[in-house]
């Protein structure tokens, strides 16, 4: 029931990156998915590379936003609809993974747990066929705050800030 809840907030965090108008808010947003992230993964993978990965994150998310919110004017930090469409999004979210994708989870053999013990002894347990979808799913987020820190960087070529 809890990986349910993580994966539906995690889901619903990822929903909302488009409503953020603020980039602050956007900030606070990013930040709590790296944290849902960084906890499924200590779930599913290893405790200590969840640590690594969540305070390289924050490192990053401070260094980034403490230069976005230094060039941003001042302006209202979140909108009404976002915490409305959040709630909304919830519970349809936490009933699908509730009732639907964890019931396959007691039918799991043995069998595979031992397949799996032999992976996690040689290490290879990030890149194994089982765990491919959520390395996958964090290079796709290192890709995105990647093109973030370029389009900051280079603020002189992009309208990050539209006056001058």
């Amino acid at each position: 029931m809890s990986i349910s809840i993580l994966l539906s907030f995690s889901l619903a965090m990822a929903f909302m990156f488009p409503l953020m108008m603020q980039p602050l808010s956007l900030g606070l947003v990013l930040m709590f998915s790296t944290l849902l992230m960084c906890i499924l993964s200590g779930l599913f993978l290893s405790s200590w590379y969840a640590y690594i990965l969540f305070l390289i994150y924050v490192g990053g998310l401070l260094v980034m936003f403490a230069y976005v919110a230094a060039l941003m004017p001042n302006m209202l930090f979140m909108s009404k609809n976002s915490g409305f469409f959040f709630l909304a999004l919830q519970i349809p979210l936490i009933y699908f993974f509730y009732s639907h994708m964890f019931k396959t989870l007691k039918t799991i053999s043995y069998s595979d747990f031992n397949k799996f013990k032999m992976v996690s002894y040689f290490g290879l347990e990030f890149v194994s066929p089982l765990m491919i979808s959520v390395f996958i799913g964090l290079a796709i987020i290192l890709l995105a705050n990647l093109v973030a820190v370029v389009k900051i960087c280079y603020y002189y070529r992009s309208s990050l800030r539209p006056y001058k």
